[in-house]
């Protein structure tokens, strides 16, 4: 007996050595290689079968969970990782990263962080430092503006270059153009206020520069390009002092104007839209408008009134959309930290009712004014994706008239559908979705 547990006790601790062995290995890749780890991920995943670029642009989501349609993904690019000594670029984790999501079919929005650790030492004292999550993981570096432009300049017409699909000087094997560039995530955001967060440290006179230095490297590089302004943090009184110093000059250096919306509630249901609007006709703007961050509650913790935040999600969405927003990077904390498999259900029914759209009408449209946007009382929009249409509803107001006796599908913001007249449809706060079956 007294071998037989000796024997046991032996097993154990291999079985717990091996254990540990693997762990071990897997945390060191995980931290330390993140390299080999996504080259042995993209070397094992399989290839969608190939889509036409421009049908995927159409696209007007971001993709969260892998779901089908939503092509769109924002990674941010920092200068450091590409060319960590002057004059060597390496573009090796990027090709990765980006055969990773075009094997999926998606489409790549950059964001420049234009920052290398040789480059920011020659001009940059210690409060320039900032931490902020990139797809190696959390960089540690400063963040002025690039003290030597030139060789900024030079690393951004090799980057746009390599992955402009022009078949020169191109990424081998890269399967679909990599066109839109953003320039700095949040400049506004430089480690003051509530949120402590750094994306940038500097004047808006040298954000400007920057912007300024990037747009003409980028149309250089490749005249079909698209640039957007640095995302705006909100409508909050810092973001607007920040851009109204420059953007009379700034506008001529973007294609594509950018605004974020945070910790989004039922007081900002138009995700920041219509103060975004004013603020720009103010400026003599007159861009398209993509919101590349739009949040609901907290990051990290899920909200108390699930239900309510799923109504937002939907009402916000639409809303912006059918008053100028063209795309909308949603970000995905219900799915990677809350974990609400609800949620996400209410996104995917939100992306497969109305991805792909070409046109939205608004038939009737009632809000209210609140200190931080618009609450939308009453929505009532037609989108046009291909030969469908389909209606969305909410609030209390009579049906369309051009629903009105007619057979419909009518779809709950969770994809449950029923087949009913039009006479038997109740409007209430939550969204539906309603399509004509018969006359």
């Amino acid at each position: 007996m007294a071998k037989k547990r000796h024997y046991v006790s032996k097993k154990i601790i291999v079985m717990l050595l091996l254990l540990f062995f693997v762990l071990g290995s897997f945390l060191y890749v995980y931290y330390f290689r993140r390299e080999l780890l996504l080259w042995i991920i993209v070397s094992l995943k399989p290839e969608k079968p190939a889509v036409s670029f421009s049908q995927l642009q159409k696209s007007h989501f971001s993709n969260i969970g892998e779901i089908e349609k939503a092509n769109w993904v924002r990674i941010f690019t920092l200068w450091n990782d590409i060319e960590r000594e002057k004059g060597k670029y390496d573009f090796s984790f990027l090709d990765l990263l980006v055969k990773h999501f075009q094997k999926d079919n998606r489409v790549l929005l950059i964001t420049i962080m234009p920052y290398a650790k040789w480059d920011q030492d020659t001009c940059h004292d210690e409060k320039y430092l900032a931490e902020f999550p990139t797809p190696r993981g959390k960089a540690r570096i400063k963040v002025g503006k690039p003290c030597d432009m030139n060789a900024y300049r030079s690393f951004l017409r090799a980057l746009v270059e390599r992955y402009d699909g022009d078949g020169k000087d191109d990424m081998p094997g890269l399967r679909y153009p990599i066109k839109h560039w953003e320039i700095i995530n949040e400049p506004s955001m430089q480690g003051i206020g509530e949120f402590d967060l750094k994306f940038f440290y500097g004047t808006p006179e040298e954000y400007l520069e920057i912007l300024k230095v990037s747009y003409q490297a980028i149309k250089q590089a490749d005249p079909e390009a698209v640039v957007l302004m640095g995302g705006m943090a909100g409508m909050h009184k810092e973001a607007v002092e920040f851009w109204d110093k420059i953007m009379d000059e700034a506008k001529n250096y973007f294609d594509v104007a950018n605004i974020h919306s945070i910790s989004t509630t039922g007081e900002r249901e138009d995700l920041y839209l219509i103060k975004f609007k004013e603020f720009l006709r103010r400026h003599g703007v007159d861009k398209p408008i993509w919101i590349t961050e739009a949040q609901y509650g907290e990051l990290f913790k899920p909200p108390k009134d699930l239900a309510s935040v799923e109504k937002l999600m939907v009402r916000s969405t639409v809303f912006a959309f059918a008053n100028g927003a063209e795309k909308i990077f949603h970000i995905g904390n219900w799915y990677e930290f809350w974990k609400s498999k609800s949620t996400q259900k209410v996104y995917e029914t939100l992306v497969n009712k109305l991805d792909y759209f070409d046109s939205v009408e608004i038939i009737r449209q009632e809000c209210e004014e609140t200190y931080e946007g618009v609450r939308v009382v009453v929505g009532q929009y037609k989108f046009t994706i291909g030969n469908r249409t389909v209606y969305v509803l909410w609030g209390e107001a009579p049906l369309p008239q051009e629903l009105q006796g007619k057979l419909l599908k009518v779809t709950n913001i969770y994809g449950e559908s029923k087949i009913i007249k039009s006479t038997e449809v109740k409007l209430s706060d939550s969204p539906i979705y309603i399509e004509i079956v018969g006359g």
